[in-house]
């Protein structure tokens, strides 16, 4: 399979830090897990941000290899709806802390890096409109 930059033509929409957890799921390029925010005190609500994860080079590893345990991912919007990008945006900032999901396991932890493509320019926005 091609990198999502590839299959999408876009930017990822944000880059975090990851580590894994211990989880019966393993990590694999090209997962489907959800994402929880830490700070939701909601456990059932999940978003469905895909990662794809690097190499120390930040460069999208093949399907074949085996995700390291403590690395970078960037990590994909699902769902281009503005208000589903809205609500993710009270979550989304850099600091943040969350978890890839599976199901209801927590499966690896991660910290936002930093806000890319779409999500960068929208925070961009969103500080000039909140500084005139």
């Amino acid at each position: 399979m091609s990198s999502y930059i590839e299959k999408t033509g876009r930017a990822p929409d944000f880059r975090v830090a990851y580590e894994r957890l211990p989880a019966r799921q393993r990590l694999f390029q090209h997962m489907r897990s959800n994402v929880h925010w830490a700070a939701d005190h909601d456990p059932t609500r999940q978003w469905s941000i895909w990662p794809e994860f690097e190499s120390a080079k930040r460069e999208p590893i093949p399907e074949s290899d085996e995700p390291l345990e403590r690395s970078t991912a960037t990590m994909w919007v699902l769902f281009d709806q503005p208000e589903y990008r809205r609500d993710l945006r009270q979550w989304l900032r850099v600091g943040q802390e969350g978890f890839f999901m599976a199901g209801a396991e927590r499966i690896a932890h991660f910290t936002v890096l930093e806000l890319l493509g779409s999500e960068a320019d929208a925070q961009m926005t969103l500080d000039i409109e909140s500084h005139p």
